[in-house]
């Protein structure tokens, strides 16, 4: 198991646009790692190092940089950056701002390029990149080529990245020097919570949540970044936990008790997340007995408490957290306790795809039907289609209450219950 701290920043800048530059400890000896040979160096976690397979290692001095004004060209777009000032290093790989330029050799945008020597990360952060192209609330990947290096004929992987105009949380709470009010942090937590519920309904997980990896792009707003040791899993295999930045994990990491990264230890990160931003401090990893203290409202508390509290009681995803952040009632799910063996029929707009809620209940064990019948045992109700008139209901739903009035032992709940009967358990 690694452990991934901070990365080096240039000029005391952590992180504008940069994603995914880490240090790395394997027992308790700070490892470089982007390669195929390990080089343990006892260094500081706050000066170099990187994130990469066990026993895989290249020091950073390995990559070749790129020069201030050179123009590389990516093979995949055939559109052509122009390298500019470097915003970040480790051991991991650099990150550069970047001008994309246009035909006649114009700036067409500021962007951020990164280069890295480790593959797997970079095929993690293109997938991820890629899954959430649609996301506003997600840093943008523009493109993603190999470059070809001088030396050996190895290569240079290269992300380019929508550029963060304000850096990142950590920057930018700490030029603000105060804590954010409690309607702006409930808005972008919320925001950010939507991203997270689309990787968490798809049986992923970020595993670095953390004020250096959220950014701040226009007008304020947050944006998720840094995907490079996310993880998507089968149904029912669990990953084991392979690295983590051991700033923003609880105890049963460190001392190896929790072996599998499941979404309420992503829960965990959002919520010291809030809390440091409605302390005004990123610097800070707050403990249950510190929340007292915060000045907000009493939910918010409430919420944080829950969040980075012990793991069989925080909530369970970040659909489940987004519910009590935006104050959404949820129903009891004591009379049905599962869906296993049961024939399930949705009915109305649900907050994910219907093919990825249909493939939900079929990983729990649940028949999926189109039509209510007498065979029907849950009918999950999601919110009202447009098509119906204010104070109509669907024909599923008429046909379900129909059956309930003759006797027929069905159930109908919420996206929520339905969510909650579906979660893997922790």
């Amino acid at each position: 198991m690694q452990a991934t701290c901070d990365f080096v920043t240039i000029d005391g800048a952590r992180g504008l646009g940069l994603h995914g530059v880490h240090p790395e400890v394997t027992n308790g000896r700070w490892t470089v790692a982007c390669g195929t040979e390990t080089t343990p160096h006892a260094i500081d976690p706050d000066h170099g190092g990187a994130i990469g397979r066990p026993g895989a290692a290249v020091p950073s001095s390995a990559m070749e940089a790129l020069k201030l004004g050179q123009v590389v060209k990516s093979p995949v777009s055939g559109v052509r950056y122009r390298i500019g000032e470097v915003l970040g290093a480790g051991g991991f790989g650099r990150a550069y701002r970047a001008q994309e330029l246009g035909r006649r050799g114009q700036v067409v945008d500021e962007v951020c390029l990164k280069t890295t020597l480790d593959q797997s990360s970079w095929h993690r952060e293109s997938y991820f990149g890629e899954l959430l192209r649609r996301s506003a609330r997600a840093i943008q990947t523009l493109d993603s080529f190999p470059l070809v290096t001088r030396r050996g004929g190895g290569f240079l992987y290269c992300l380019v990245l929508e550029l963060a105009d304000g850096g990142t949380v950590a920057d930018y709470l700490e030029r603000a020097g105060k804590p954010w009010s409690s309607a702006r942090a409930r808005k972008e937590i919320a925001a950010l919570l939507r991203v997270l519920d689309e990787l968490h309904g798809a049986s992923a997980t970020h595993r670095d949540i953390t004020p250096m990896n959220i950014f701040v792009c226009g007008r304020g707003t947050l944006k998720l970044g840094d995907f490079g040791i996310a993880r998507h899993e089968l149904a029912g295999k669990p990953m084991t936990v392979e690295a983590f930045n051991p700033a923003f994990v609880t105890q049963g990491f460190i001392a190896e008790r929790h072996r599998h990264w499941l979404a309420v230890d992503d829960v965990y990160q959002m919520g010291q997340l809030l809390a440091m931003l409605l302390r005004g401090d990123a610097e800070t990893i707050v403990t249950p007995a510190m929340v007292a203290s915060i000045d907000c409202e009493d939910d918010l508390r409430a919420i944080i408490k829950r969040a980075i509290g012990p793991r069989s009681r925080r909530y369970a995803d970040a659909y489940e957290m987004l519910q009590a952040v935006e104050g959404t009632p949820q129903t009891s799910t004591a009379k049905l306790r599962s869906l296993q063996g049961k024939t399930v029929v949705f009915t109305g707009v649900l907050s994910l795809k219907r093919f990825d809620a249909e493939l939900l209940a079929l990983q729990a064990g649940a028949t999926v039907a189109k039509e209510v019948t007498r065979s029907t045992d849950v009918v999950v109700q999601g919110g009202r289609s447009p098509r119906y008139k204010k104070g109509h209901k669907g024909t599923k739903l008429q046909q379900a209450q129909a059956l309930i009035s003759r006797g027929q032992s069905l159930q109908i709940i919420g996206e929520a219950e339905f969510r909650a009967l579906t979660r893997p358990k922790a």
